[in-house]
């Protein structure tokens, strides 16, 4: 898993390194003049939770559990975000949206137990985006920031008393929004949120613990609103 993790943010960096090339390029007239640019923006998205997640030390009754882990499936959810840009090229940016349902099953030697417990989940993310505003209708972006992971409506399933610590976690993103013209953009964004957190449950009684590392990427397509 952080293997993935370290590739993403070479492809983040290499991202990074290209945009900063072009943006060395003269900005359009439209971006220089204070009174054209619209300072919000807003975006619905459809967004896909790609999920990479592991459970180094998961104990029962205070013993490690060998060759023990957990897996949690993918979703699909709705999604907003909102900017305001302080300049033309210069952005803040709050993301949330409609929290998905996370599957968490038994893997491993913990895989005869199936689904151990659901969870609804989602991040807030405050993030500082810089836009690229040299490349006619194509407008690329990064974006840094930090987020709050937060869980909702703990189920149990074959742990009983299942409970899982809301997280804080650093943010990368990388963005482009397509100019349709007027007030209307298409946008497509990757965001990279990896963090961990704590659960507790118990099973047949004797209580279950266990350290979550999680690595979502959040890839989203949508329409953007300038005004």
């Amino acid at each position: 898993m952080r293997k993935n993790a370290a590739h993403t943010y070479t492809r983040l960096a290499q991202y990074t390194a290209a945009l900063a090339v072009l943006s060395a390029a003269p900005q359009p007239a439209w971006a220089q003049d204070s009174g054209d640019f619209k300072r919000w923006a807003v975006s619905v998205n459809a967004t896909r939770v790609l999920v990479s997640e592991n459970a180094p030390d998961i104990t029962l009754a205070g013993g490690h559990v060998p060759g023990s882990n957990v897996r949690i499936g993918d979703a699909t959810t709705v999604t907003a975000d909102i900017g305001y840009f302080v300049t033309p090229n210069i952005a803040g940016n709050l993301f949330l949206g409609v929290p998905p349902t996370a599957q968490i099953d038994g893997a491993g030697s913990l895989e005869p137990l199936g689904t151990v417990a659901k969870v609804n989940y989602g991040p807030i993310i405050l993030s500082a985006q810089y836009h690229f505003n040299n490349l006619g209708k194509v407008h690329p972006y990064l974006g840094v920031g930090v987020g709050r992971i937060i869980f909702l409506n703990a189920r149990d399933r074959a742990l009983a008393n299942f409970s899982i610590d809301d997280s804080w976690a650093p943010a990368a993103q990388v963005g482009v929004r397509y100019d349709l013209g007027a007030e209307w953009m298409l946008n497509a964004d990757v965001r990279y949120v990896p963090f961990s957190t704590h659960a507790t449950g118990s099973l047949g009684g004797a209580p279950v613990r266990t350290r979550l590392d999680i690595d979502p990427v959040l890839t989203s397509v949508g329409v953007t609103y300038r005004f």
